[in-house]
C-alpha cells in the first residue's frame, strides 16, 4: 500500500513526459541556492500559499540539473497511511536506498508526525548523503515538534502570499491597475490569482479559511471556543493597520485577557495576522510598547469582515493599501534581513512603517491616493535626522 501510494504523489518517476505546469515564485532561486549545502532547508508558511508548488518547482530544477529522478522522492504526509513509513528510521532508509548517490527527500506537511524533530535530527546526524526538504503550514506545530532538534541543522523560509510582480504573471493576462484592485478585495493567494471569476476567489477564500479553522483551530490547536476566536478574526481585520488594544477586544468577546492574547498567538504564528511594533530610542514623547495589528492576506481580511465590495464602494481603500504594501515588503525580503516597525508619538503624530535595513533607515508613508509630503517627516527628523523618507501611492504599481 505504501509503494503504491507512493508511487501516486511521485508520478515524475515514471512517466518520462510528466509536466509540472507551474508558475515561478521569485523565493526559488533562494532557495535553490541551498541545495547543494548540508543543511536541511525549511519552507514554512500558510496553507494554501504554495509550498508543495515550490516543492515542485525544486524537483523540476533538479530533473533540468540532470539529477535521476530516481534519487528524488517526495512525500505527503497529509496521507494517514504514509506517514508510517517514518515511525521506523531503518525502514526510511531502506525505502529510499543505502547507497551512496544523492538524494533528494522532500516532506510536505511534517508537523503531521508525531515527533518530527527527532525524525530529522536522527536522519541528519546519519551523515548520509541526502538533502532533506520539510514544509510546515503551522509554526505553532513546527515550533512545538521540532524545538531544539534543528538547531544548527537546518534554514528555514517563510513563504509568503504571492507579491505584486507575481500576482501579475499567475493572472495574466492583467492590467498593473486591475491587479492591484483584485489584491486588495481578493488577496494574494495562488489559487485566487489563477481564478478569474470572482465568484470563486470567495469559494475559494471561504475553503482556505474553513479549512485553517477546521484542522489547525480545531483538531491541533483545541480551541474550543471557536466562535470567539471567528470573532476576533473579524475585530481584528476591521482594525487593520491600527494600534492594538487587547483589554478592549477582551471585553468586546467577553473573554479573558489571557485568553484573548493567547488567540492573537495563534493567529499570528499560523500566518494569518501580524503584529508591527514601534521604532523608538526612548524618547519620553514616543510609544514604545503598543502594536499595531495587520493581516497577512488582504482576501482572508475582506472575507472576515465579509466585505468585498469593489474600491470604488468602500471607505477604507488606505487602510487597504497600507496593508497590502507591508505584504509587499515582506515579499520582496526573501531572506527576512530588514526590520519593519511603525512610528507613532504620544501626541499621535505617526509614520506608516520605519525599515531598517542593513545600512540604511527608511521612512515610508502609505497613501492611497494624494502623493503629499506629510508633517510627520518634519517631526521625525527632528528626532532622527539620519533616517531618509518616502511617500507611496498607488502610482507606485502603475
Amino acid at each position: 500500500m505504501i509503494k503504491e501510494i507512493f508511487e501516486l504523489q511521485n508520478p515524475w518517476r515514471f512517466k518520462m513526459d510528466f509536466s509540472f505546469n507551474l508558475k515561478n515564485r521569485d523565493i526559488l532561486s533562494y532557495i535553490i541556492g541551498n541545495l547543494n549545502n548540508n543543511k536541511i532547508i525549511g519552507l514554512i508558511g500558510s496553507r494554501q500559499v504554495g509550498k508543495s508548488s515550490i516543492i515542485f518547482l525544486m524537483i523540476q530544477h533538479l530533473i533540468r540539473e540532470n539529477i535521476p529522478t530516481q534519487s528524488l522522492f517526495y512525500f505527503n504526509l497529509d496521507d494517514l497511511k504514509l506517514q508510517e513509513l517514518f515511525y521506523d528510521l531503518p525502514e526510511f532508509i531502506q525505502f529510499i536506498g543505502k547507497d551512496d548517490s544523492r538524494k533528494f527527500v522532500f516532506i510536505d506537511e511534517i508537523q503531521r508526525l508525531q515527533n518530527p524533530g527527532l525524525f530529522l535530527k536522527e536522519l541528519y546526524d546519519l551523515g548520509l548523503n541526502i538533502k532533506i526538504i520539510f514544509s510546515g503550514s503551522s509554526q505553532l506545530e513546527i515550533k512545538s515538534k521540532l524545538k531544539e532538534h534543528l538547531v544548527g541543522r537546518a534554514r528555514q523560509f517563510e513563504i509568503h502570499r504571492l507579491s505584486f510582480s507575481e500576482y501579475l504573471n499567475f493572472a495574466a493576462p492583467v492590467t498593473k491597475k486591475q491587479a492591484l484592485a483584485d489584491m486588495l478585495i481578493f488577496g494574494a493567494y495562488p489559487a485566487v490569482a489563477l481564478e478569474t471569476q470572482k465568484i470563486e476567489k470567495k469559494l475559494i477564500l471561504k475553503d482556505i479559511y474553513q479549512s485553517y479553522i477546521e484542522k489547525d483551530i480545531t483538531d491541533f490547536l483545541r480551541v474550543e471556543n471557536v466562535q470567539a476566536f471567528n470573532r476576533m478574526a473579524g475585530l481584528l481585520a476591521n482594525q487593520s493597520g491600527h494600534l492594538l488594544n487587547i483589554d478592549n477586544l477582551a471585553t468586546s468577546l467577553k473573554i479573558s485577557r489571557n485568553e484573548t492574547e493567547k488567540y492573537i498567538s495563534i493567529l499570528e504564528q499560523t500566518f494569518i495576522i501580524k503584529r508591527i511594533h514601534p521604532f523608538y530610542k526612548n524618547y519620553k514623547k514616543e510609544i514604545t510598547k503598543t502594536p499595531k495589528v495587520y493581516f497577512m492576506d488582504m482576501g482572508l481580511r475582506n472575507y472576515a469582515v465579509n466585505n468585498y465590495n469593489d474600491l470604488d464602494m468602500r471607505n477604507d481603500q488606505g487602510n487597504l493599501f497600507e496593508n497590502f504594501f507591508l505584504l509587499e515588503m515582506l515579499c520582496n525580503d526573501p531572506l527576512s534581513q530588514n526590520k519593519i516597525n511603525f512610528w507613532r508619538t504620544t501626541n499621535q503624530t505617526e509614520i506608516d512603517f520605519i525599515v531598517t535595513k542593513e545600512n540604511a533607515i527608511e521612512a515610508i508613508e502609505v497613501k492611497w491616493e494624494k502623493e503629499t509630503i506629510p508633517k510627520s517627516f518634519q517631526t521625525l527628523a527632528k528626532y532622527y535626522p539620519e533616517i531618509s523618507t518616502k511617500v507611496i501611492t498607488e502610482k507606485y504599481f502603475s
